[in-house]
């Protein structure tokens, strides 16, 4: 089309139009952006934003727990940094003592990591472990601590090395003294080879025992899926508490030691966060409290009557503190008490006598009780973003 035949109306038409469309994108881009999430603006540390009255608040004892490598300490509503991040080290992975007086965390290093105690201030008393190595192949990692009930012994992950194979970093649980010393390290799990091992200790009350998660490979779909496992004897296989299609990790066990919360997959994305009783060697029927989220670390409050767990919310995927209460476990059905058995009086002198006559029983099964619904969860926090593989601590 030749220039000439364009009059000048034409041309300010041509104009007008192309105006007319460049402010309707704008205007379009401007109204979108209006209801953008920040996303590039990031979440908040804890302690930044004045405290609100509300659930956080009313939060009973002192719950440990970390954002972006920083140790926090969250006490009626208010968060205190404890340990910060700095270079290539961050913390994780608090686990409080039974007095409440000190923590042993995970100083977490570029290839190393290493179990320090500390004060509930953060204040250094001693380093547990010394993993580092002048070779990087023979450096250590001691995850997820716990510490006893009784006070004085330590449990944690830690990975032995394949000396032919330096490169298959397999974790076992372990237990040693707290402030004990490498050489009273003592093995418990037996764990599958270039599958990430066991991992998450929680021992029992008395000790005599250890609840993991063990990973293995699951042939079928060819996946690495985690189950519930109990070890009651140090250097022996135990025994599995779930089954591998459940992928279930992250055990907590009550404070009074009847039950066990996990978290549980399926082997799909989101999480569902059940509670089952405990006997001290199987698990009961599992009772889901928690669905549909991409839900961790559950813990449970002092008095066994709630948990507190994170989860990723919105489109950030910022993970959010919540806490769910958790229905009494229905009563356990028992039969009809057997009579105490008496021993029978003696015949006399030539009596004749005939064999016992078999009773029947004439009890009738009871029936389990209905679980009681769980109400929903309350989310706790709004605009930060906890480290989710972290544990939380939880003391009265």
């Amino acid at each position: 089309m030749s220039l000439r035949r364009w009059s000048a109306p034409k041309a300010l038409a041509l104009v007008a139009i192309t105006a007319a469309w460049l402010a309707a994108g704008v205007g379009v881009y401007l109204a979108l952006g209006a209801h953008r999430a920040t996303v590039a603006a990031g979440a908040s540390r804890p302690g930044e934003e004045p405290a609100v009255a509300g659930p956080l608040q009313r939060l009973p004892g002192t719950l440990y727990l970390v954002q972006n490598g920083t140790l926090y300490r969250l006490q009626h509503g208010s968060f205190t940094p404890l340990l910060t991040a700095r270079g290539t080290a961050s913390w994780t992975m608090p686990a409080v003592s039974p007095n409440g007086q000190s923590l042993v965390v995970v100083r977490r290093d570029y290839a190393y990591s290493d179990l320090y105690l500390v004060d509930t201030n953060g204040h250094t008393q001693a380093q547990l472990t010394h993993d580092a190595s002048g070779t990087v192949e023979l450096n250590h990692w001691a995850m997820y601590p716990k510490i006893g009930a009784d006070g004085s012994t330590l449990w944690f992950s830690y990975d032995p090395k394949d000396v032919y194979s330096s490169y298959n970093v397999v974790m076992a649980v372990w237990s040693m003294p707290l402030g004990g010393t490498a050489s009273q390290m003592r093995e418990w799990t037996i764990p599958h080879d270039y599958t990430g091992g066991d991992v998450q200790p929680v021992p029992l009350p008395s000790g005599a025992g250890v609840i993991y998660t063990k990973y293995a490979l699951e042939t079928a779909e060819n996946r690495i899926m985690g189950q519930l496992w109990l070890s009651n004897r140090a250097g022996t296989a135990g025994v599995a508490l779930t089954p591998p299609d459940d992928d279930c990790s992250q055990p907590a066990l009550s404070p009074d030691g009847r039950r066990v919360a996990m978290i549980c997959t399926g082997g799909k994305q989101l999480a569902s966060i059940e509670v089952a009783a405990f006997d001290g060697r199987t698990l009961g029927p599992r009772q889901v409290v928690v669905s549909g989220q991409l839900a961790a670390q559950p813990t449970w409050s002092p008095d066994g009557q709630s948990l507190v767990y994170l989860a990723a919310e919105g489109i950030t995927g910022h993970f959010q503190l919540w806490r769910q209460e958790v229905p009494p476990s229905p009563p356990i059905p028992s039969d009809v008490p057997t009579p105490i058995p008496t021993r029978p009086a003696t015949p006399p002198p030539g009596a004749q006598v005939g064999s016992p006559t078999p009773s029947v029983s004439t009890a009738q099964a009871v029936p389990t009780p209905t679980p009681i619904p769980p109400p929903p969860p309350v989310k706790l926090t709004t605009n930060l973003d906890f480290d989710a593989t972290s544990t939380i601590a939880w003391h009265v």
